[in-house]
């Protein structure tokens, strides 16, 4: 606790905001924040609204967008119109994995130097894809869909919104 409130006070003097917000297991280096000095990085593990597809997205209303090989398995982006208080979500969903294998649907409020990234596990039982929660996309959001297979990330080639005219 001393070592936090230091944290903080050293935050506050520089000007500095301080962030923790990381899931179990996470290195404290992927749950840093990132101010607008520092190079892009991940901000947290923020899931947004954390909406189930299987159950908050109808299916007749999906659009793939484009997708991503790892170096096993793909990995889709996803995105559906209207569905979370008028607005669009956006989720990735992520096949032939094996378990261990991670995929991330990331999301960016500023062009892609610093992203939220929301994601799922392939679990044991001979599962061999996984979906992430389904994230609202807000104007000017941004969103990419990245799997982690045999140790390495591989993400889909550029951030990716619907723009409306």
């Amino acid at each position: 606790m001393r070592k936090l409130h230091a944290l903080v006070v050293a935050a506050i003097v520089a000007g500095g905001v301080l962030t923790a917000a990381s899931p179990a297991g996470a290195s404290a280096q992927d749950a840093r924040q990132a101010t607008r000095t520092q190079a892009a990085g991940p901000i947290n593990y923020s899931c947004g609204a954390r909406l189930r597809v299987s159950r908050d997205v109808a299916r007749n209303t999906w659009h793939r967008m484009t997708k991503a090989k790892g170096r096993r398995g793909m990995v889709y982006l996803y995105e559906a119109d209207g569905i979370y208080r008028g607005r669009n979500v956006w989720w990735a969903w992520g096949t032939s994995l094996r378990s261990g294998d991670r995929i991330s649907i990331d999301w960016t409020d500023d062009g892609g130097r610093t992203y939220h990234a929301c994601h799922a596990v392939v679990r044991g039982g001979g599962r061999r894809s996984v979906t992430s929660y389904a994230v609202d996309a807000p104007a000017g959001r941004k969103f990419r869909a990245c799997v982690k297979a045999a140790g390495k990330w591989s993400c889909t080639s550029a951030w990716w919104e619907i723009r409306y005219s």
